[in-house]
């Protein structure tokens, strides 16, 4: 893992309170006192979503997945309790939200410990992501999980529907109801709103069309892996039968080629498992659009996703991939 580069002035905490009020807020979020958590979250929800783009330059959608790490693994109250008040609030925290990113940084680049090769009946060794066919191809869409998936979103209220609905605009709409509430909150008309979100679809499609990309070159390079298999085999059929020796360094060539490919190809294919492919609005457009931080954007969706996940156990797993 590298570092980052950066040092603790490219961070600056919006507001650090009052030594005694802090130390005792902290003491309380070690203990795992709910009212104090909450409080902690509310007031350095910004603070949490920034400090991965302002001191390791990540992108906002890496900042939004780093929030809801943090927040799952803050929450508990253990890691507070490392907190004395022996160095500055300002230093503890930079630590801990340091070695949460390198922390979350690792987990996100851990390729799976799957074994892709085995050996088929006859004993010869294959790639079991050749022979895999995508999961997506062929499967029909499970109206009734994807309805069901619709109801649990209907059931959150108002507020942390449309955070999530304008977080998915892409593939949402907003229902009247939603345009109206809207409206009375950012003063502008349903149809303001409704050019509104139809302008950031049209930017976010650029988005989209990465991903498509994404998708032509995983299709690309099975192609590109199946045929510079053909030309190894080809080559290897020749090893024991009368005539020319085959080229070895072709041969090795095509083996390093062929495992270049194949770890492309696990790399976008395990991107598209954690849901890299979904398109998300920037949290900075809802934090102009309502008015509010960028932060408490990010407290608001984790707390959509938490409603989601304690109605739908099953979403949990995948509450990044709608």
């Amino acid at each position: 893992m590298e570092e980052s580069g950066q040092s603790e002035e490219n961070f600056r905490i919006s507001a650090v309170p009052d030594a005694k009020e802090i130390l005792d807020l902290i003491k309380k979020c070690g203990n795992g006192n709910p009212g104090s958590l909450s409080i902690f979250f509310e007031r350095f929800a910004s603070d949490i979503y920034n400090f991965p783009i302002k001191v390791f330059h990540l992108d906002e959608d890496s900042a939004s997945d780093f929030f809801l790490y943090a927040y799952e693994r803050l929450r508990d109250g253990g890691r507070f309790r490392s907190f004395q008040g022996r160095s500055s609030f300002r230093t503890w925290f930079y630590t801990v939200l340091r070695n949460l990113v390198i922390d979350w940084m690792r987990t996100i680049r851990e390729v799976r410990t799957v074994n892709f090769r085995q050996n088929d009946e006859k004993g010869s060794e294959y790639r079991v992501i050749e022979n895999t066919p995508d999961p997506r191809a062929g499967k029909e869409e499970d109206t009734t999980r994807l309805q069901a998936f619709r109801n649990r979103i209907a059931g959150l209220g108002m507020e942390l529907r449309l955070i999530f609905k304008l977080s998915y605009v892409y593939y949402m709409d907003l229902e009247k109801d939603e345009l109206e509430f809207l409206s009375e909150k950012t003063g502008k008309s349903t149809a303001e709103l409704i050019k509104y979100t139809a302008d950031l679809r049209h930017f976010l499609s650029e988005k989209e069309i990465k991903n498509l990309d994404s998708e032509d070159k995983i299709t690309g390079l099975y192609v590109n892996i199946m045929d510079l298999k053909s030309k190894r085999e080809k080559l290897q059929s020749l090893v024991n039968r009368p005539g020319p020796v085959p080229d070895q360094l072709e041969i090795s060539r095509l083996n390093k080629s062929l495992e270049k490919k194949y770890n492309q190809r696990e790399k976008l294919l395990n991107r598209r498992e954690k849901g890299h492919f979904i398109v998300r609005t920037p949290y900075r457009y809802l934090s102009d659009l309502l008015g509010i931080p960028e932060g408490s954007v990010s407290v608001q969706m984790m707390r959509a996703l938490e409603k989601i996940r304690e109605s739908s156990p099953e979403f949990e797993e995948n509450d990044r991939k709608l």
